[in-house]
């Protein structure tokens, strides 16, 4: 433990509902807040804050509503080698790009099962070539755009055999490209190459080590070990 950044705040110098965090360029770090079930009070307090790991507070952008640039059920966060900031949000299946200081720079999207349609997109990451891949959970599969929101691929479909998903959240790449999906519903990570295809499957659903119950994140780090967050059995598990 080193120390706290923030405390509960509806505006300003602190979090509502914090849901993910990006750290971008000159140590800065962007936290989305989702703010709450209850739209009639929380719509106003969306938001992205931006601060540094030191507490500073630095602004903040973006609020509840469908307009550009608004978020209705942010889910996830993401930030460019250019610094540009990308936020995925499952009521209005879309992504949202945003520079550095906040301004909005574009969007693309719409519900459906098609190329560049989503459903209830979620966890977001950059891959090697600075590309972004979504998780489109209830399509069930990972999308790849360009920064400008050109769709480039997918893969993945609904099922329980080896790549195929059922309600995948969260996302991370590892050092030589290779793509983690927390398989929410599946109780599983899978790993894929950075074309999408699979190469390892570890879990299953229960409550000792190595198993999980609705993981919802991923992340590796340098070394190659693996940290899930096993949301159902509220813990964070690590694979060697």
């Amino acid at each position: 433990y080193s120390h706290t950044v923030g405390l509960y705040a509806l505006r300003g110098r602190g979090f509502n509902n914090p849901v993910d965090v990006a750290l971008g360029q000159n140590g800065h770090l962007y936290v989305l807040n989702r703010a709450g079930p209850d739209l009639a009070v929380r719509l106003y307090y969306k938001r992205v804050t931006i601060c540094t790991v030191t507490e500073d507070y630095l602004g903040e952008f973006s609020s509840g509503g469908t307009d550009d640039g608004q978020m209705m059920w942010p889910s996830s966060i993401a930030v460019d080698r250019d610094g540009d900031v990308y936020v995925s949000d499952e009521g209005l299946h879309r992504i949202s790009r945003f520079d550095r200081e906040g301004q909005f720079l574009g969007k693309w999207g719409a519900k459906g099962g098609g190329d560049g349609e989503f459903n209830r997109p979620s966890g977001i990451a950059f891959d090697q070539d600075d590309n972004l891949l979504v998780v489109d959970s209830l399509n069930n599969r990972i999308q790849r755009y360009s920064k400008d929101g050109r769709f480039l691929g997918a893969w993945g479909s609904a099922g329980a055999s080896n790549g195929k998903f059922n309600t995948p959240w969260g996302i991370a790449l590892d050092g030589a490209g290779c793509v983690y999906v927390a398989d929410w519903r599946n109780d599983r990570i899978q790993k894929f190459d950075d074309s999408g295809q699979h190469l390892a499957s570890w879990g299953g659903p229960g409550q000792g080590d190595g198993e999980f119950h609705r993981p919802s994140g991923v992340a590796v780090d340098k070394n190659g070990m693996v940290y899930v967050a096993d949301w159902g059995n509220e813990r964070v598990q690590v694979l060697g």
